[in-house]
């Protein structure tokens, strides 16, 4: 029985790195049910794709010239940036322009998500980002400047 037990936890520890955005609001939009929109670019990349320096995970989906999808992204981002561990956030025009959010984690299971929505300027194009990894926030804002 013990073993059964030990087994069934070590299962349910390796897998949680598989599933982790998951748990967030923002995790459905990184599935393949977008990708087949013609307002849609969706990118996926796990650690061995990756060469980056700590990166495990990266998603991305980029919504453009569909307001009703970019309006549920953002909900979605405002929701689980209500429970960040940090954040950084600037509005234009009173509407949500950049969001960088850090979303906990340790080790190789930090995540992050970043948003950034272009209306106010006049552009029908949001970018939202998820990051997984071994990455502290200046590493991954170093890494999206470049």
């Amino acid at each position: 029985m013990k073993k059964t037990i030990f087994c069934i936890l070590f299962i349910a520890i390796a897998c949680l790195p598989a599933i982790a955005q998951e748990g967030l609001n923002v995790a459905p939009f990184f599935s393949d049910s977008y990708a087949e929109q013609p307002s849609v670019t969706l990118v996926n990349m796990s650690y061995d794709k990756l060469k980056q320096g700590g990166v495990k995970k990266y998603k991305s989906i980029s919504v453009s010239d569909n307001p009703a999808l970019a309006d549920k992204i953002k909900r979605a981002v405002a929701k689980d940036g209500a429970s960040a561990e940090s954040k950084e956030v600037s509005y234009r025009e009173g509407d949500l322009y950049f969001g960088f959010y850090s979303m906990g984690g340790k080790k190789t299971s930090r995540r992050y998500l970043l948003y950034l929505n272009r209306r106010p300027k006049g552009i029908e194009k949001t970018t939202l980002i998820y990051i997984e990894g071994d990455l502290d926030e200046k590493a991954v804002k170093s890494m999206i400047k470049q």
